[in-house]
């Protein structure tokens, strides 16, 4: 039996090191991808039970989700102009996205229907390129006021796009803030403006307007969690499945590339790459320098997986041969283990599969 553990305490104290960091500012909290593998509404109640009192959503199931458990405010951080989809944020009381005069349109048309007036968020694209008003297009997001009675734009926001090189980030911070300077100019109130994700809001203190929106930082899993002091959370726990002793020369695995050099005793653990153990996202890869730093990714990568292993008994066990679909084999000579002992398996809580989250 598997169960992905986080530990609650140790993602309180996650919440309490952001949140001091944010330094009064709104956090939102980003539930996006079901809450990153964790289940968005069990998620988000543990972040509002530290501290967290916004949300954000990218999908429809994860505002029912936060709704379904009464947590509120929660952002659609995606512009639709599909009206039934509207109808339905409407109902849960969501704040929409506009970040086109189509979704404008269809917002204020739902809510003019409804007899009501919805909430919005201006999306300003200043780079990204998915879904916002260009910066040209700067009057265009101003009309939205003028135009539609039906909507209440409470929030302006643009996301960026590579938050770890500082020149680029600097340029769309700028362009973001030359639109709200209009917007102001033009007597629109732009309400709650936020840019920072979670790798802007550790070295960009200085752009965390009046809000900040935070999901990987939550779970310590970002490059600057050693320097914060972020826990990096969740793991599975299996369990010792079947202990084998097997002769040198043996097979282990698929391929025939791992011939056991000694008499060795293997632990079978029902965990595998279906599960999301020893998985490795793609990458997008478009200019001359980013192939190098992909390769270089990738050479890395090779030797880790060479080097992949689990916890049985408290010591690091190698992963032998490779990682079937359901299950790998672990290498305990001389470990003192025995069957349905405690293995933990280091998975990323988005490559999930057949694995109930457990909090503990």
């Amino acid at each position: 039996m598997q169960a992905y553990i986080i530990e609650k305490a140790a993602l309180e104290k996650n919440v309490q090191i952001l949140l001091r960091k944010a330094a009064g500012k709104t956090v939102w909290g980003v539930v996006k991808g079901n809450g990153y593998g964790l289940g968005a509404g069990a998620f988000a109640q543990l972040l509002a039970a530290y501290g967290i009192n916004h949300f954000a959503v990218t999908a429809l199931a994860e505002a029912r989700a936060l709704y379904g458990v009464g947590l509120s405010p929660i952002l659609m951080l995606r512009g639709t102009n599909d009206e039934a989809e509207l109808d339905e944020l409407m109902d849960m009381e969501v704040i929409c996205t506009i970040g086109s005069w189509a979704d404008a349109q269809a917002i204020d048309r739902v809510a003019a229907r409804r007899g009501a007036v919805a909430k919005a968020h201006l999306k300003i694209d200043t780079g990204m390129g998915r879904y916002g008003f260009l910066p040209e297009e700067a009057d265009r997001a101003a009309a939205v006021y003028a135009t539609f009675p039906h909507i209440a734009v409470t929030g302006v926001y643009t996301h960026f796009h590579t938050a770890g090189n500082r020149q680029v980030t600097q340029q769309q911070y700028a362009a973001f803030q030359q639109v709200l300077t209009y917007l102001r100019a033009q007597g629109c109130e732009t309400g709650m403006v936020h840019c920072c994700n979670s790798l802007a809001f550790w070295h960009y203190p200085q752009m965390h307007c009046d809000a900040v929106r935070l999901g990987s930082a939550l779970l310590g899993r970002v490059g600057y969690a050693q320097q914060a002091g972020l826990t990096r959370l969740g793991y599975v726990q299996a369990e010792v499945e079947e202990l084998r002793r097997l002769p040198k020369g043996h097979n282990v695995g698929y391929g025939g590339d791992c011939k056991l050099k000694r008499n060795t005793v293997i632990a079978i653990v029902g965990v595998g790459y279906f599960h999301g153990f020893a998985v490795e996202r793609g990458y997008d890869v478009f200019r001359p320098r980013d192939c190098l730093r992909s390769m270089g990714r990738y050479l890395k990568y090779m030797l880790h997986r060479r080097r992949l292993t689990v916890t049985i008994a408290g010591q690091q066990c190698p992963v032998l041969g490779h990682v079937g679909m359901v299950n790998l084999v672990a290498d305990v000579t001389g470990v003192a283990c025995k069957l349905h002992d405690p293995v933990i398996v280091q998975v990323n809580p988005l490559d999930l599969k057949g694995i109930d989250v457990t909090f503990v």
